[in-house]
């Protein structure tokens, strides 16, 4: 492994939605080097890996058997997800995967287990926990600064629209898109839910012929009496729609949509302000560098992962909860 005083070297899986943003983060981080990119596309594969003057290929394989490889990233499809966390801890290299590690409860627990067999850090993207605003509000309610929650509402409306695609091989609204509401609800809390109860529809063409929602809401309970909600979305007209609202006895904390400017038109046609963030990369930048960082610091100084085992299978469970009370239009205990 590199020096403490040299760069950690890093290579990236997949050069999609997700690997873009990497790419800016790893630029944006002056103790990381990107020396490999993979992507099946051969032609994308090429760009981005001379753009970047690194190495590229379009199989992963070429990857684990280089030894000046400190860390990965997986950013690919899915379904890949899993045999690739597994490949590259076998091989001793440190892991940053994107959500899902896999598709089932075995399937977090093997990743970790092997994890934890290799000594090797299994760092699980969950970027919304290293976004400034959300985690200023995570420490003011753990503080008390407004007493005991009460109420919690999470509002989280994607944009642009996501193609066909992307969505038939996302693993569903819940596991794709509202496991990060999921996870900021016990991020806020550090409390679980008792009981779990979602309803869904559909606006949008293509979507209800994949199985899957575009429209969910869930509500949440909880033994100390703090209820929950959360508003999901698949399109939003209007730009990228995050916001959350907690509640309790002694005041109330928002964390409201961010602009590109703060700039706002009086006049007589009323008020005038500017859109909000378009979508994920640019509203979550300083999450995904920050997220980065705290992964960078797994591998140099051996610093615990902030997303544990437990949080990656609770998030998952809930999911499966939320998904279930949907299909079936029933509330699930969580037991």
């Amino acid at each position: 492994m590199s020096s403490y005083k040299s760069k950690i070297k890093i290579a990236l899986l997949g050069l999609g939605r997700a690997g873009k943003f990497h790419i800016q983060s790893i630029q944006a981080i002056p103790d990381l080097r990107l020396i490999h990119v993979v992507d099946k596309d051969q032609n994308r594969a090429q760009e981005v890996g001379e753009s970047n003057e690194c190495d590229y290929s379009t199989d992963y394989e070429s990857v684990l058997y280089r030894s000046d490889v400190d860390g990965v990233i997986i950013a690919t499809p899915t379904h890949e997800h899993f045999k690739q966390v597994k490949d590259f801890l076998s091989a001793g290299i440190p892991v940053f995967s994107e959500k899902p590690l896999g598709y089932s409860i075995d399937e977090i627990d093997n990743c970790f287990d092997l994890a934890h067999k290799q000594n090797q850090p299994l760092f699980v993207g969950f970027n919304r926990r290293f976004d400034p605003t959300f985690s200023s509000l995570a420490q003011q309610v753990q503080s008390g600064c407004i007493g005991t929650p009460q109420m919690i509402r999470v509002t989280s409306r994607d944009s642009p629209l996501p193609t066909m695609e992307y969505i038939k091989h996302s693993n569903g609204i819940f596991h794709d898109c509202i496991v990060h509401d999921f996870d900021m609800l016990r991020y806020i809390t550090k409390e679980d839910p008792i009981e779990v109860y979602a309803v869904g529809s559909n606006f949008v063409e293509g979507i209800k012929e994949l199985n899957d929602y575009d429209n969910v809401l869930v509500s949440l309970k909880y033994e100390s009496g703090l209820i929950a909600s959360i508003d999901v979305n698949r399109f939003s007209a209007y730009g990228y729609d995050q916001r959350i609202e907690v509640f309790g006895n002694n005041g109330m904390l928002q964390a409201q949509n961010r602009s590109s400017t703060s700039t706002i038109l009086s006049n007589d046609n009323g008020l005038i302000k500017p859109k909000i963030e378009y979508s994920f990369p640019t509203r979550y930048r300083e999450a995904y560098r920050l997220e980065l960082e705290s992964f960078l610091s797994t591998i140099r100084d051996s610093v615990e992962a902030p997303i544990s085992h437990h949080d990656v299978k609770m998030s998952h469970i809930l999911c499966e909860l939320g998904e279930k009370s949907c299909r079936n239009n029933r509330p699930e205990r969580l037991r």
